[in-house]
């Protein structure tokens, strides 16, 4: 905060002195003064100078002095009698106001008693305050647009009023965007620098911008309009105009693009123009035909018939209304439009047809063909009414199956609708034909059962022969495709039932044996199968139970649970487990004692509080429960333990409101002490201290709450810290208390004084007064108190001296002068200060202070040269420096204050001795070359000495003149034909030496015309007047001046004619056809018209034959041919071909010919072209090669003079056809990606106007029986050697390109193979035996055969893996292995929660053989699980180790699998030989009974399987019944986990298996113990 306020008073003082006078000087009424006051910015308000010395008697008044505007600055501030008087500004001073007195501000002050006058002088430094004002806001002007380029347009002017020429030089530019015609100069001058042309560009209007150095602006418009010239021809908006009419009507066209618009090339001026037709081809309709001569309007005057002509060229002509020779052409294309008057028609009334149901999409069911007698044949849509039908139609007419879903011949088996074809509005002409399409039945229902599952009940006096249950399905197809059987396909294992393979009853076979306590499940897999050829069918489960007789009781009692004190109603505590045939027999579980704190649940038989049990007042409850059917009794108690919890927060003692600290304490130092308690006991009871908030400046020890010093203090940056102390106790969860804690910071005196500068400067005179302050020095010291005092003392002066020259006050640090000063001796002194503080010790601070001694004046300045001389080009930018003078002055300071005295209109010089051209003048060397002037050097305002130098000024001439033209002949006339020298060009320069030497050359076609050195024009290239005729040349003169200037003119070249261009006839082939009987003399057979494009008696065009016939005339002027006599005597058809011969009249004349072919017919002229077919349907193979012949169309003309050509509308890319009319392939076409291509033939001869013809050509691609195509040429997977009987191994994939083919092909192995089979149908691979394959690759040939017995072939490869047996783990479930199969991803989760490993399940098997079942005591529902363990890194986990967790969580494990399977679970741990330790003599006995219950199984299927055998090698069959594992225990069926052997063409899972890789073994030694859970 000191140092702060030691810094606003420092501002302020520095404030204080900037506002205070500029200078101080004495008053001097007996001889007067020339005072220079100093230096000063303008803008400058407040006191100028303190005016002392006055005496009484003194009478002072401001006066003007050499220039009268400084006293409107300033005015005299006395009180009669004072001593001193202010000299102050009225109004802020402005150097821009007194360009006269060179920025230098001129009063006197008048001593009125005595009459002197004391002269003053200010010198203002000019600042860039002003802008440049231009001196008019638009500038507007007109001009042509043949302006000649590099003329000067307009010349615009800124002033900037700023006074120095730094400040006041003005810089133009224009804004963007900047026309690219125009070019602004650094004079102002705008100059057009391109040719103009009124058309594109009419007027300009732009912003210039005129900018001083500071980048102070500002901005004008500028407008430049173009006047236009009359130079440019008439032309139409389009070459080329496009119309039409429908035939039999008349009135105005309506024409495109636009509307025909003609206008003058010249919009400036846009002379109206007059239309007119100049011809119409054919010739004859010229008549038909009017247009308006002042709109362009064209009408039609007599109706047009289309069957007689369809298309007719007008030609249009716009003329210049005040000069016909100004004229543009056009044409107008005219179409005459068909109306359509004949309605479409269909090839069929009716349409029928039958597709199997679930035809594919797509697919092409039936082709309705569409005709119609209008031009282009039928052109509208075709539509089904109603358009719900799953059906769509194509614009060709092809019917195809648009919703495939929808034909089900179950649901509806035909389809009846119509097919509307509907002329394009606005005829509306329509027709239709009906269709009725019929579905024929395919086997695409399977049978489907009444129930997803049916159940049945075996009584206890069940009989054999009697009905259990029995299912139903139905089928919706027909015939043998609907007929259904049923059979049981799984879970019949001990042959108790059989099913009614017609009415689906299921009956009992033969007493099954009940158990006590004990349900034995039953779950069939029924299948209901149709009788189609490709038979569908669908399975159910059918659930039997067999309750035997009830005995419910309790399992592993007593109980013991435990709970939390505090917990909320419904806490469970532990699950009792009990034997019972619920809910075949329903039983009870009731609490028996303590029944107002505890209940069970009734189905899962977890125990739970009914209130808040609380620790402090009981901690244990023993507690009995009761199970009973109604009958049967069971108790069994339950011992609960009440868990203490975390319930009372520390508490702090009382801690001091305030704690100081010095700031210089150690770390580590003692703070304080806390302390708080907590009523719990033991960890929840156990305290731990911590800070929270204080910055880290502090710490607590976490055990006895004693608080340290953690960091070095500073009371200067922080003197108070206020934080929290929080003791936590140990409990789970913890709870905490807090204290708050305020540590203040005391002060000591560790900071030195730190003065406000480490080095002070100043000036004093040295004539100044003993006692005269010379500066003051502030030191502040950051400590507080005393420490923080401070006192000022000289320690040293530089150079020294006795006595010492300056003193220092000790408290405010003021130095003065001690002693008088010597500038000749001494011209500075150097003092070392230094400030002590009051603390102890104390500290101190130190500064330097430069003390400078200052000089008087008695030399004068002196010029380096007495003469300059200076050569400076003319037009040089007014204020331009041109010279620096330099002066130098031998007093101290030099000519630092002196100023310089110019006299002159034209040059100015500033303060630096720079001499400029003024801002308002300008050097031309043509009116002057040279000028001598003088300039004074004045060292100081106020008795200055001075002295004078000469400047020489030669103006050096600039290239400042255009070249000019002297009398140009325009226009000038050339012939066509000719090239060489034509004129010569005159030109002037009224510059001298290279500035007026003119080179002259032209702009523009510069491929035709150049001018050479001698300037004469020159035709360098071919002109052709019929091409262009008229030729502006752009000719301009320039010199060598740099840079340079030049002058463009323009120059019209006139070409004239020569014959040079042959007549040309508007055809090449002039034909028709005329009726032999109908010709008469005289008549017009046509009319030959030849142009020349040539002009005069050039283009004049004469006609005859050059080879001719005594039939027909030629009129040599009009091109008319007619009949020499009448052809009534023919009676055959014959054609007359004629040459016909144009001849211009030029010199020497130039002709061009045609053809002429008249076809003269006896008997009829109307021979329509058509197709002999209007369909053609066509065949060709699939996979035939390019070229292929498909077909063949014919078109017949009638005439054999006239040709026919064909081309395809569609399909091109597939099909091509020749001028036979043969279809060929472009590609190989495949039946299986598309069977059908339809499109249009379109026929056109060679009649004028052509006819054409259109057919509709079907190609059906025929079926090649293709081979079928497997998926991969190698299938690689990988398999353990336990794998069971028939599992999956991988499954074949093979596609038949045939369409609906792929289902019907058959898979083999080729050759026989006892390891593996494959299902013929499905592809899918399994195992019959790889038991001793392990470390093995089977490679084996693949087959996949299609109906027609072509067939594919691939390879497969099997890496058996092998596997041992050590780390399997079984356990056992009172679960149907049905049951577990369908939840095995689960079990296999709840298995991994518990046991913390990763878990593979191996196998499922289930149980087989009523001895085992005898001997373990079981339900026939039981199900064996194997798996192995891997831990984190994949390392199988030992069978041991699983062991033991299992029966250390056996409880755990339980709980989790009854989430999966519910309550009544029973888990069984299997125990391996080498892994289990000894239990209970009852274990071992049943051990013992299972070993022989296993011998007896192996020896009968050891019997079993040689049978078997042997009669495999009598009978040479391979039955799948018949295939058995020796190896393997006596187990019924076996599931193994997809999982664990996956085929390894899927990425995905063979990763999975990878993860897997390490189980060791699927099977098990034997069993030895049974553990129950």
């Amino acid at each position: 905060m000191n140092l702060l306020c030691s810094f606003f008073i420092l501002v302020c003082v520095c404030i204080h002195s900037v506002q205070g006078a500029i200078g101080t000087s004495q008053i001097n009424c007996l001889s007067g003064s020339n005072v220079e006051i100093g230096t000063v910015e303008e803008e400058y308000s407040g006191d100028v100078e303190i005016v002392t010395n006055i005496q009484p008697s003194d009478v002072l008044v401001l006066e003007p002095y050499a220039f009268p505007i400084g006293l409107t600055f300033v005015e005299l501030v006395h009180s009669p009698g004072a001593p001193t008087a202010t000299i102050r500004t009225t109004k802020p001073l402005d150097a821009d106001q007194m360009k006269e007195s060179g920025g230098t501000l001129y009063y006197s002050i008048a001593c009125t008693n005595s009459g002197v006058k004391n002269y003053r002088t200010l010198d203002l430094i000019d600042i860039n305050d002003n802008a440049p004002v231009f001196e008019k806001k638009e500038y507007t002007i007109s001009i042509s647009e043949i302006t000649p380029v590099n003329s000067d347009v307009l010349k615009v002017l800124a002033v900037d009023a700023d006074f120095s020429p730094e400040f006041s030089r003005v810089t133009y530019s224009i804004q963007p965007p900047a026309p690219a015609e125009f070019q602004l100069r650094s004079d102002g001058t705008i100059r057009l620098i391109s040719r103009l042309n009124y058309n594109i560009a009419s007027v300009y209007s732009f912003t210039i911008e005129a900018a001083d150095v500071g980048n102070l602006k500002d901005t004008a418009s500028v407008v430049i309009n173009i006047e236009d010239f009359d130079n440019l021809n008439p032309y139409f908006d389009h070459s080329l105009y496009q119309a039409s009419i429908l035939e039999n009507e008349v009135g105005e066209l309506t024409v495109g693009p636009d509307a025909i618009k003609a206008q003058d090339g010249d919009t400036g001026i846009n002379e109206p123009v007059v239309y007119s037709i100049t011809a119409v081809n054919p010739a004859k309709y010229l008549t038909n035909f009017e247009i308006n001569p002042n709109s362009g309007v064209i009408s039609v005057r007599t109706a047009l018939d289309r069957e007689e002509i369809e298309t007719i060229t007008i030609q249009i002509q716009a003329e210049q209304q005040d000069d016909s020779t100004k004229a543009a052409s056009s044409i107008v294309f005219l179409t005459v439009e068909d109306v359509n008057d004949n309605p479409p028609e269909f090839d069929q009334s009716e349409y029928a047809t039958v597709i199997p149901e679930n035809s594919p999409n797509g697919m092409l069911v039936l082709q309705a063909t569409v005709t119609d007698l209008d031009q282009g044949g039928f052109v509208g849509t075709l539509r089904l009414v109603p358009d719900t039908v799953p059906f769509s139609i194509s614009p060709d007419g092809s019917i195809r199956v648009k919703t495939s879903a929808e034909l089900d011949r179950e649901t509806i088996s035909s389809f009846a609708f119509e097919i509307e074809a509907k002329d394009t509005p606005p005829a509306n002409f329509t027709a239709t034909a009906s269709v009725n399409i019929t579905l024929s039945d395919e086997n695409d229902n399977s049978p489907e059962f009444g129930q997803t599952t049916y159940e049945g009940e075996v009584p206890i006096d069940q009989t054999v022969g009697m009905l259990v249950v029995k299912v139903e399905a139905t089928d919706p197809d027909e015939g043998p495709n609907g007929q259904v059987t049923y059979s049981i396909d799984f879970g019949n294992y001990e042959d108790y039932f059989s099913i009614d393979e017609n009415t689906g009853s299921i009956t009992l076979t033969k007493t099954i044996p009940l158990q006590p306590n004990r349900i034995l499940q039953f779950l069939l897999y029924v299948t209901a199968k149709d009788g189609g050829a490709v038979s569908r069918s669908s399975s159910t489960l059918v659930d039997i139970k067999a309750p035997g007789e009830s005995h419910p009781q309790f399992i592993d009692k007593p109980y013991h649970g435990r709970v939390e004190e505090e917990q909320e109603p419904g806490a469970e505590i532990v699950k009792v487990s009990f034997l019972s045939v619920a809910p075949i027999v329903s039983v009870t579980l009731t609490v028996e004692t303590e029944a107002d704190k505890f209940s069970i649940d009734q189905v899962t038989g977890m125990l739970s509080t009914k209130v808040k049990l609380d620790y402090e007042t009981q901690k244990n409850y023993t507690v009995q429960v009761s199970l009973t059917d109604g009958t049967n009794l069971d108790e069994a108690l339950i011992y609960v333990e009440v868990l203490d919890i975390n319930d009372n927060s520390p508490v702090f003692d009382p801690i001091p409101s305030s704690i100081e600290i010095p700031e210089d304490a150690a770390i580590g130092d003692n703070v304080t002490t806390v302390l708080a308690t907590d009523a719990d006991s033991g960890l929840n009871g156990e305290v731990r201290y911590s800070l929270e908030g204080s910055a880290g400046m502090f710490s607590v020890n976490p055990d006895t709450g004693l608080i340290t010093v953690a960091a070095k203090l500073d009371r200067e940056t922080q003197d108070k810290y206020s934080f929290r102390a929080v003791a936590q106790d140990q409990g789970r969860p913890t709870l905490s208390g807090e204290a708050s804690l305020v540590v203040t910071i005391t002060d000591v005196n560790d900071n030195a004084p730190i003065f406000t500068k480490q080095q002070y400067e100043t000036f004093i005179k040295e004539n100044a007064t003993i006692g005269t302050d010379v500066t003051s020095v502030s030191a502040t010291d950051k400590d507080e108190g005393l420490n923080a005092v401070v006192l000022y003392y000289i320690t040293k002066q530089e150079p020294p001296s006795s006595p010492e020259i300056f003193t220092i006050n000790a408290t405010s640090g003021s130095i003065s002068l001690a002693q008088e000063l010597d500038y000749s001796k001494v011209k500075r002194y150097t003092l070392e200060v230094e400030g002590r503080d009051h603390g102890s010790p104390s500290l101190t601070g130190t500064a330097v202070v430069e003390v400078w001694v200052e000089d008087v004046n008695n030399n004068p300045p002196k010029f380096s040269q007495d003469l300059y001389n200076v050569a400076v080009y003319e037009n040089i930018d007014p204020g331009s420096a041109l010279v620096s003078l330099e002066v130098t002055d031998e007093d101290e300071g030099g000519f630092s204050k002196g100023f310089f005295l110019l006299t002159s209109d034209i040059f100015s010089i500033n303060a630096q001795g720079v001499v400029h051209l003024r801002n308002n003048a300008s050097l031309d060397r043509e009116t002057k070359d040279n000028y001598l002037i003088q300039v004074v050097a004045v060292d100081q305002p106020v008795d200055g000495l001075s002295s004078t130098a000469q400047v020489n000024i030669t103006v050096l001439d600039i290239n400042d003149n255009n070249p000019q033209f002297i009398d140009l002949q325009n226009p000038l006339e050339i012939p066509e034909d000719f090239m060489g020298e034509v004129y010569r060009i005159d030109v002037t320069d009224a510059d001298i030496g290279p500035n007026g030497e003119v080179t002259v050359f032209t702009m523009s076609h510069i491929d035709l015309f150049s001018i050479t050195r001698e300037r004469f024009l020159t035709v360098i290239g071919e002109l052709d007047r019929e091409t262009k005729d008229l030729y502006e040349l752009f000719i301009m003169a320039k010199d060598n001046g740099e840079p340079s200037r030049n002058n463009v003119t323009t120059m019209t070249i006139i070409v004239t004619d020569v014959n040079d261009n042959d007549p040309v006839f508007t055809e090449e082939i002039y034909s028709t056809r005329v009726l032999a009987k109908e010709v008469k003399k005289g008549d017009l057979v046509l009319v030959v018209t030849a142009t020349d494009r040539d002009i005069g008696n050039n283009s004049l065009i004469s006609y005859r034959f050059s080879s001719g016939s005594d039939l027909v005339d030629l009129h040599p002027e009009t091109g008319a041919i007619t009949w020499t006599r009448d052809l009534t005597e023919i009676t055959e058809d014959m054609e007359l071909d004629l040459t016909v011969l144009a001849e211009d009249h030029g010199v020497p004349s130039r002709n061009g010919t045609a053809k002429v072919l008249i076809e003269i017919r006896a008997n009829s002229l109307s021979e329509e072209l058509s197709f002999e077919n209007s369909t053609y349907s066509l065949k060709v193979k699939e996979n035939e090669p390019v070229g292929t012949e498909v077909g063949v169309v014919t078109a017949i003309s009638g005439s054999q003079t006239v040709q026919v050509d064909y081309k395809l509308t569609s399909n091109s890319d597939l099909f091509s056809i020749d001028k036979s009319g043969t279809i060929r392939t472009l590609q190989s076409l495949d039946k299986e990606e598309l069977e059908w291509y339809i499109f249009k033939v379109e026929a056109t001869d060679s009649r004028t106007p052509p006819t054409t013809a259109v057919t509709t050509v079907m190609v059906q691609v025929e079926d090649v029986n293709e081979p079928p195509v497997f998926d991969v040429k190698t299938y690689r997977t990988e398999i353990l050697s336990v794998a069971p009987f028939k599992y999956p191994v991988v499954t074949l994939k093979a596609t038949d390109p045939d369409v609906g083919d792929t289902e019907e092909l058959q898979f083999s192995l080729q050759g026989s193979s006892s390891l593996l089979a494959v299902e013929s149908s499905t592809g899918l691979v399994y195992v019959l035996d790889l038991t001793e394959m392990g470390g093995q690759v089977i490679t084996a040939q693949v087959r996949a055969t299609d109906k027609q017995g072509l067939y594919d072939t691939a390879q497969l490869q099997v890496n058996v893996k092998p596997s041992s047996t050590e780390d399997i783990v079984i356990i056992a479930l009172n679960q149907p292995i049905h049951s577990v199969e369908q939840k095995i991803q689960e079990t296999q989760s709840s298995l991994q929660k518990v046991l913390g490993w990763t878990v593979n399940i191996l196998s499922l098997r289930s149980e087989s053989g009523s001895e085992m079942r005898s001997l373990l005591k079981e339900t026939t529902s039981k199900t064996y699980i194997s798996f192995v363990a891997t831990d984190k890194d994949g390392v199988t986990v030992h069978a041991k180790d699983v062991h033991e967790k299992l029966k250390s969580e056996r409880e755990l494990v339980k709980a989790e699998l009854e989430k999966v399977f519910g309550s009544g679970l029973v888990v069984e741990e299997l125990v391996g030989g080498s892994g289990g330790s000894a239990e209970s003599d009852e274990a071992v006995i049943i051990t013992l009974g299972v070993l022989l219950g296993l011998s007896m199984v192996g020896l009968i299927v050891l019997v079993v399987v040689g049978v078997i055998r042997f009669r495999k090698m009598k009978d040479g069959e391979d039955s799948d019944k018949e295939s058995f594992n020796i190896g393997k225990k006596a187990l019924s069926v076996t599931f193994t986990n997809e999982e664990v052997f996956i085929s390894s063409s899927s990425q995905e899972d063979g990763e999975s298996y990878s993860s897997s890789r390490k189980v060791s073994d699927t099977s098990e030694k034997g069993i030895t113990t049974v553990a129950a859970f």
